[in-house]
Order: C-alpha cells, then sequence, then structure tokens
C-alpha cells in the first residue's frame, strides 16, 4: 500500500535526492556482471571497458557485446536499411499509424514557435552579433526493453529537426520493435537524413562518441536509457556533447481538497508503470484527499499490466505526503526540483509564479502528465534528478550552436582598445596589452 509521510518524514526519506551515478548496483546486475566478466565489478568499470573495447576494435566489438548482451547476432546488420524500416511501417495499424502522424504534427509545431534566429547589432561600433547554426549530427539513443517507446524517437527528433540538424543517427538494443522503426520511416518524411543502427548500452554511446567502421561519429549524444547508458554518457562528455545525466522518471502532484483523488490515483500509477525506480509522489493539505488516494491506488493497481513494477515504486521510492500549508509545499517542491510537477488547486494560477524549479508544469485536471508524455506539445524529454535547478528540457535550442560575431569599426576600437590594454597590464599578458595599445 502506498505509504503516508509527514513531511518532515518525507525529507529524510523520498524527498533525499540520490546521484545515478554513485547509486550502488542492485544484486541482480551485480550477479550479471560477474556472470559475464568473470568477476565483479561496478557498473562503472563495466562502462570504461566497453569503451575501450569499442575505440580498439570498432564493429567487432559491437557485434561481440551485443551477442554477450542481448543474445542477438547482428553481425551482416548492424545497420538497420531503409527498406526495413519501410515495411515496419506498413506492418503497423493504419490506425497507430494516423496517431504517429498527428503526434508528431502536433510537436513539430510546437517547437517551431521556439525564437531560435541570428542577430546583429551596430548600436556599440560596428557589427556585434551572435550566429545561430545547428549541430551539424547527433545521435540519439532509444531504450529497447518490455515496452518500446515511439513516443520518446518523436520528442528527441522533432526539436532536432525544426532546429535544422543535418544529420540524425539513431540507436537501439536490437531486436529492435517494429513500431520504434515504423516511427522512424516517419521522421524521414521531414526531410532529415537518418539513419538506424540495431545496438544498445554502452557500447551504442562509445559508437556514437568515437565512431567505428559502420557507426558514424556524432557531436552531440541524447536520449534516456538505463544505469550503463548514463554512465557512459558521463563518461564521454567533453569528447561530444550530452543532453544531460538522466535519473530515474518522477512527478509530484501539488494538490487540495478540490481534487479528484481517483484521477490522482491514476496519475500516480501511470508514473510508477515506467520502472521499478520511478517516484511518484502527491503533496496534499488534506488528510482525506491522502487517504482516498491511497485506497484508490490499491484499487487500481490490481488491473495494471506492470503491476509489479508500479507497486515496487510508488511503495518503495514514492508516496504521499501531507502538509500543513501550501507555502511548505512550494519549499519543498523547489528544493526537490522535480521532472513533472502537476498542480491541481483551487488557486493554482497564484501558485504557478511561486513554482521555481521543475522540468514541466501541468497546470490544472486537465493536464495530466500522460497527455505530456506523448500529444500535448513539448518534449517529453525533461531534466530528472534534482537537475531542473539549472536545466531545462530538451527544446531546439540543445540542437543549435552560437557563434560570437564579432566586426568592430576603426573609431570603436580606438575608443575602447586603451581599456583592453589596461586591463591586460593587471592581468600581466605584455603580448596582449601591446597587440590593444598598437590599435591605436
Amino acid at each position: 500500500m502506498i505509504p503516508i509521510y509527514s513531511l518532515e518524514e518525507a525529507q529524510k526519506s523520498i524527498l533525499i535526492r540520490k546521484s545515478i551515478v554513485n547509486t550502488p548496483a542492485s544484486p541482480q546486475i551485480n550477479e550479471q556482471i560477474i556472470k559475464i566478466f568473470g568477476k565483479p565489478l561496478t557498473p562503472q568499470e563495466v562502462v570504461k571497458s566497453i569503451i575501450d573495447d569499442v575505440i580498439k576494435k570498432g564493429d567487432l566489438a559491437l557485434i561481440e557485446w551485443t551477442k554477450k548482451l542481448e543474445k542477438n547476432d547482428i553481425t551482416n546488420s548492424i545497420e538497420i536499411e531503409v527498406e526495413q524500416m519501410e515495411a515496419a511501417l506498413n506492418s503497423i495499424d493504419t490506425k497507430i499509424k494516423e496517431v504517429l502522424d498527428k503526434t508528431i504534427h502536433r510537436i513539430l509545431a510546437f517547437h517551431k514557435k521556439q525564437p531560435t534566429s541570428s542577430w546583429t547589432t551596430s548600436d556599440l561600433g560596428g557589427t556585434l552579433g551572435q550566429i545561430i547554426t545547428p549541430i551539424q549530427r547527433v545521435g540519439f539513443y532509444v531504450p529497447g526493453g518490455s515496452a518500446p517507446l515511439p513516443s520518446t524517437v518523436i520528442h528527441s527528433v522533432c526539436p532536432a529537426i525544426v532546429a535544422g540538424v543535418e544529420e540524425v543517427i539513431i540507436v537501439s538494443p536490437s531486436p529492435i520493435s517494429p513500431i520504434i522503426l515504423a516511427t522512424c520511416n516517419l521522421m524521414r518524411d521531414y526531410k532529415v537524413n537518418l539513419r538506424v543502427f540495431q545496438i544498445g548500452g554502452a557500447q551504442a554511446i562509445a559508437a556514437l562518441a568515437f565512431g567505428t567502421e559502420t557507426v558514424p561519429k556524432v557531436n552531440k549524444i541524447v536520449g534516456p536509457g538505463n544505469i550503463f547508458v548514463t554512465l557512459a554518457k558521463r563518461e564521454v562528455y567533453g569528447i561530444v556533447g550530452i543532453d544531460g545525466i538522466t535519473g530515474p522518471t518522477e512527478a509530484v502532484i501539488l494538490a487540495d481538497e478540490s481534487a479528484d483523488p481517483h484521477l490522482i490515483a491514476s496519475d500516480l500509477l501511470a508514473q510508477a508503470e515506467h520502472d521499478f525506480l520511478s517516484i511518484p509522489i502527491l503533496l496534499t493539505t488534506s488528510k482525506d484527499i491522502a487517504n482516498i488516494v491511497r485506497d484508490s491506488v490499491e484499487e487500481q493497481i490490481q488491473k495494471l499490466s506492470r503491476a509489479e513494477k508500479a507497486r515496487y515504486a510508488i511503495e518503495n521510492n514514492g508516496g504521499i505526503i501531507l502538509v500543513t500549508n501550501t507555502k511548505d509545499a512550494i519549499s519543498a517542491i523547489n528544493d526537490f526540483a522535480p521532472e513533472h510537477l502537476s498542480i491541481i488547486m483551487k488557486d493554482q494560477e497564484k501558485i504557478l509564479p511561486r513554482i521555481k524549479n521543475a522540468g514541466g508544469i501541468f497546470l490544472g485536471e486537465s493536464s495530466c502528465e500522460v497527455m505530456g508524455d506523448y500529444v500535448a506539445g513539448p518534449s517529453h524529454v525533461m531534466p530528472t534528478g534534482g537537475a531542473a535547478k539549472f536545466s531545462s528540457p530538451l527544446s531546439v535550442i540543445d540542437f543549435l550552436k552560437i557563434t560570437s560575431l564579432i566586426a568592430l569599426d576603426t573609431k570603436t576600437v580606438k575608443s575602447i582598445a586603451p581599456l583592453a590594454e589596461k586591463l591586460a597590464i593587471s592581468e600581466e599578458l605584455t603580448a596582449h596589452s601591446e597587440a590593444a595599445r598598437r590599435r591605436y
């Protein structure tokens, strides 16, 4: 049963942030590591070993690790052919294809509203400005497993298409689900050079970062994954750019007595079913709401296809937090900085400006997180693990570079060069000061 905490109890338990990088591996993962490597290793050691192997052996390492970890032979099929993507699209139900089409259109339409223009000014003398250019080649990691996520393809690639990224390289564990391949084929209709490779895990991240005989080296890697994917992204950062260190998905709901407790329960379970590590939390000022939500969760969870995952997540990582006032709840939210925040309150419009840290804010009962996961408009790739304090959801800006433009005129240089000279002298950089002095 979902636990109910006081705020003080929650701050000592479910509201404590845990870094995925430093989180010990589960017994199941440790057992698998010993089985594959013949000795105990940390996830970090596993990732470094795999990356080094891909750097040294290229495609051969990808083939060998796919056999070891995914039990599939990709010797002659590291890259998915266009014909395979087309066949996958033809194999799916026409109604699903229509849903994918409409979803892509809506996510693209939202991101086209983002301002991304180059600009110049002459107000400071000569011409100064910023030149906005798209990143040329980006790698996208799409998780595989028991729940194929075509929405992850859409929500990751659409902002890149709007930005003008020339080459989209998608990697996903083999065998890739037909609906993922079908979605990739639909994305190709938007005049983007899109290629798909059936590789997953740390080896896929290494291939994207360093390149192999078959997989091209990219400039940036985005997309969620398991602990090995996350650690691999961290390891290659600096060689390539990354979107961030992604942890377990999380949702916080702030609600009062005006909210429908059964809808709250369904929203908490929608978050919980993602993964054993998911974090579903309700903060409420109403004891009645807390009790009804607890009972409704117990009733609804019985009918879920992923009930085991949902129950573990909601009982171990999530819970209901009873707060005495809204001020304390808002303070806790800003400190926790959730990936998703739903506000269902009578005075929710007044609360909104007081929220400083959240990846996405879902205002009102109709704006449930599930809409954001699929069709609302913004990318569902949002900062986790408290990163909403300093980072943002995936957007067009993530796929653009800013180049500063400096074209000063002679009059301006003569007026500001003495300033540069004096600053250089204060820093004891004599070559700098001389270069500035010679300008006037």
